[in-house]
Formats: structure tokens, C-alpha cells, sequence
């Protein structure tokens, strides 16, 4: 299957119907009840993470979701029908993100669900309004403007180990000795174009390797396949940098390089954090911190791969110690460094060979005690403001009156002698806006009960604190993102 891991797609609610406002009519009952119905609900887009999904690629060709409409209220206290949901699968792993790239939500495990647009009320009929007071209420409430939103769907691959290094020093062999994945493996470089991820079983434990497409020099700045794939390489607990004992010194400059990228990536994704190469619980760590608190914690191993093409216990020797003298330089330059000693890396630069199977079990076993001691964590950390879906619920008032008045009189909505003694206002609350949507303007029931519902909800005290005038226009400013603003006549 063709891996595909970021799309932008648009997803749209469904129509929502008017209730209606009849009266029952029957035989000998002069003055029937009110009896008009609610219009039928749309309901919610969710999105629901599953395992059985590891691919984007149904979102590539089909860019628009739209809930299908409920149906409208009838008389005979008849209800409209109800829509149904529509659910989205997609990867554990994906991350979903608004139009501006903030990231809304992260699916980490299997059955998780996420609602997109929901529901909220049902547009009511004239039944729900009668009282000792109004026997006969002639008016209904009307539906509010579908919703739309575009958002961005990013698969974020996970795996505890990633396997990361130059093109063609054999990781996708690796991957295919110590697990059942089938990676392309050939005699040429750039074969692996996707990531590949396998499973590995081994003692009391199972985990997950993600072999990278081999990266170069400025592959964070986007040189060849890019930072495409340096996202997946963010997820895992432990980086095994892999490089190629048959280049030498050239191909212990490839690791040099790699590292630095992935230092670069990790700087630009958040923002200058604060990086530091560091021991912790015996095992070379990676930090990220903002404002002292860690962001990103990763283990650091090295593996110098085709050990069969040198065998040579000097050469290896030798190659290991321009390996660690490479990196502590790369260390200091940077000022990266703290208590990093040449002990501590000797002890996690592994020799093997991915065609003889040579130390590779000896390999996956020193890698079990570093990830039953690293925590699990999340890449990426969604604002607290999110989280919460906190709504900021202020009136925001402006007297717009020098802006709008001369606009207003050219489209007579108001007359010229008169406009002295109007002011207009801007006004916004979604709240208001979505009353202003829903009730009938035009019945003068209906206007009873706007106002009796914004003197309950203290909106009336606020203009009057504001000196809004009865006669003054409103500007309602819409939050819905496919209708203009609306004025009316306070």
C-alpha cells in the first residue's frame, strides 16, 4: 500500500431543519393546540483512531466530509428525523491541526475518539412555547448555519527504536534480521523511500522499529527527501544512529552530520529549546527544555554496521574512537555537552552485521533494560487553551458609528434626518450571534422573546452599561465561517 502521512481535508456539518409553527385542527375544536414539530438534528464528524489503519491514503482523493442534513419538524407534533454521525478512521498516531498548523488533538491508542463538529441544541417548533400565557404562540425556532472547518490530518508513526543513517548502510536489512517486516533491500542507494516499521519480540518484551529513509546533510532545510520523515524519528524512545564501517572516516562524518540535522529539526519544531546531551540512568540521554521543564527525552545509541566486511578487531577499535572523538567535538562546539565520558559511550556503540546476523541478538538484548527505563511520552504538547476548549465568554463592544453610518444610509437601512440620533454597534458574542440565527426577526412573538431571553441572561444590563439605546443598529459579527455579519434594530 502507498504510504501517505499528511492531508488537508475539509469537513462540513449536515443542515439542520426549522421546527415548524402550526395549530392541531379537528372536529368540533374551534381553537386547536399548537402542534408544530422539531426539525431533525445533524449530528457529529468524529474522528476514531484504529489500529487496523496505517495509511492516510483514503483522504488523498476525497478532500470534503459533510454530515447529511436531519429533516424538517411536521405538524402533529411530529418531529424531522435525525442525521447520523460520521466516522473518520484514522492511524494511531495521527495528529489533528487547525488551519493555522496548531495541533488540536493527538490519537495514542486504539479506539480513541475525537469529535470534530458536534451538535449542539435541536431547532425547536411552537409546541415547546406554549404557556398560561401565549395558548397559541405562532412561532418556531430556526436552524443555525452549517459549521466548516479545514484541518490538517499528520500521521506520526510509533516506534521505540528508530533506526537512523545515511543511504545504504543497511537498516532496512537490519529491520528485515530482527523482525518479520519485508523492507525493499538493494544494491543501490535510496531504496527505502518510505518509513518501515516492524515488530520485535524479544524475553517478556515487544517493540516497535521504524526504519527511516536514509537521511543526508540539510535534510532538516529539506534537501532530498527532507524533513518529511524526521517527525516519525521524533516518537521514539531511543535513536540508534547507524553508520557504515566500510567508508571509514567518511562514513563516521555521515553520523556527525545526521545528528546535526535532527539537533536542527528538533530546534526549529520547538522553538530554541534548550538541548543538552546528558547521563541519566547510565545511558546517554538527549534533553529539550523550555523554561526548564523537559520537552523531548531520548536515549542515544551507536551501531557500526558490516562488521563482516572488515573483521578486523584493530580497524573496529580504531573506528569506534574516531567515532566518540567525532561526537564529544560536535558536543562542545555546540555546548551540548554535560558528564557525557568515553566510558559511557563505549559502553552503547554496538559492532554488528545486519547479512551475518553477527551480535544481533546480543544488540536487542542491551536495548530491553533502556526501554522498560524510559518513559513513555508525547512529542507534542497541545496548548492548555485547547485542551480545555475554554470559550471566551465577554461581549466584546465597539461604537463603530463613524465607519458605518455613511455605508448604512447610501443602503437605507437608515434615514439620513434620523442617523444623528443613531449610534452603531459592533458587538461580539456567539452567543448572541447564534440568538440573532435562530429566532424569527420578522414575528413579533418571536422578538418578545429575543428580548426577554437577553434581559435573562444580563445582555440587556451590558449594553445599557455601554449606553446602547433603544433605535441604536447592532452589528452582530458572525463566528461561523460561511455567513457575513448581521445587523438589527435594537
Amino acid at each position: 500500500m502507498q504510504f501517505y502521512d499528511e492531508v488537508k481535508i475539509t469537513i462540513q456539518s449536515g443542515k439542520w431543519w426549522d421546527g415548524i409553527a402550526t395549530g392541531r385542527r379537528e372536529a368540533g375544536v374551534p381553537y386547536g393546540w399548537p402542534a408544530g414539530g422539531d426539525g431533525g438534528k445533524w449530528w457529529s464528524i468524529i474522528f476514531k483512531a484504529s489500529k487496523d489503519e496505517n495509511t492516510l491514503l483514503p483522504y488523498r482523493f476525497k478532500k470534503i466530509f459533510k454530515a447529511k442534513p436531519g429533516f424538517p419538524g411536521r405538524s402533529k407534533d411530529q418531529y424531522g428525523a435525525n442525521a447520523e454521525n460520521i466516522i473518520l478512521s484514522v492511524p494511531i498516531g495521527t495528529l489533528i491541526k487547525d488551519s493555522n498548523w496548531e495541533i488540536l488533538y493527538v490519537f495514542s491508542k486504539d479506539q480513541e475518539e475525537r469529535t470534530a463538529i458536534k451538535w449542539w441544541e435541536w431547532w425547536i417548533g411552537n409546541i415547546h412555547f406554549k404557556d398560561s400565557v401565549h395558548q397559541y404562540p405562532d412561532f418556531f425556532l430556526m436552524w443555525e448555519p452549517w459549521q466548516e472547518k479545514e484541518i490538517i490530518l499528520e500521521l506520526q508513526l510509533l516506534a521505540d527504536v528508530a533506526l537512523i543513517g545515511s543511504p545504504s548502510v543497511w537498516k532496512s536489512s537490519l529491520i528485515n534480521t530482527i523482525s518479520h517486516s519485508k523492507a525493499k533491500v538493494a544494491e543501490y542507494p535510496f531504496t527505502t523511500l518510505i518509513p518501515n516499521l516492524g515488530c520485535v519480540q524479544a524475553e517478556d518484551l515487544t517493540f516497535n522499529v521504524i526504519d527511516i529513509p536514509g537521511l543526508i546533510k540539510w535534510a532538516a532545510d529539506g534537501k532530498w527527501l527532507g524533513n518529511a520523515f524526521l517527525r516519525h524519528v521524533l516518537k521514539a524512545k531511543i535513536f540508534c544512529l547507524i553508520s557504515d564501517c566500510s567508508r571509514y572516516e567518511s562514513g563516521i562524518q555521515e553520523i556527525v552530520d545526521i545528528f546535526d540535522e535532527i539537533i536542527t529539526y528538533i530546534d526549529e519544531k520547538f522553538d530554541n529549546p534548550k538541548i543538552t546531551i546528558e547521563e541519566s540512568n547510565w545511558m546517554i540521554t538527549l534533553f529539550a527544555k523550555q523554561d526548564e521543564e523537559i520537552i523531548l527525552e531520548k536515549r542515544i545509541i551507536f551501531a557500526i554496521n558490516k562488521y563482516d566486511l572488515i573483521n578486523d578487531e584493530d580497524i573496529m577499535n580504531e573506528e569506534m574512537n574516531l567515532l566518540h572523538q567525532k561526537m564529544l567535538e560536535y558536543f562542545k562546539k555546540h555546548k551540548l555537552w554535560k558528564k557525557i565520558t568515553q566510558k559511557l559511550l563505549e559502553k552503547y556503540t554496538y559492532f554488528l552485521s545486519a547479512a551475518t546476523h553477527h551480535w544481533i541478538q546480543e544488540r536487542i538484548n542491551n536495548m530491553i533494560p533502556m526501554l522498560k527505563n524510559t518513559k513513555d511520552e508525547e512529542v507534542y504538547h497541545i496548548p492548555e487553551h485547547i485542551k480545555k476548549e475554554e470559550i471566551d465568554e465577554k461581549i466584546h463592544i465597539a461604537n463603530i458609528s463613524e465607519q458605518e453610518k455613511e455605508h448604512l444610509i447610501e443602503e437605507w437601512y437608515i434615514e439620513e434626518n434620523q442617523s444623528k440620533y443613531t449610534e452603531v454597534w459592533e458587538i461580539y458574542d456567539p452567543e448572541l450571534c447564534k440568538l440573532v440565527w435562530m429566532i424569527p426577526r420578522w414575528n413579533e412573538e418571536a422578538e418578545q422573546r429575543f428580548r426577554w431571553i437577553l434581559e435573562h441572561k444580563g445582555i440587556i444590563q451590558i449594553f445599557d452599561g455601554h449606553g446602547i439605546r433603544k433605535g441604536d443598529i447592532l452589528k452582530i459579527k458572525s463566528y461561523y465561517a460561511n455567513k457575513d455579519d448581521r445587523y438589527i434594530l435594537y
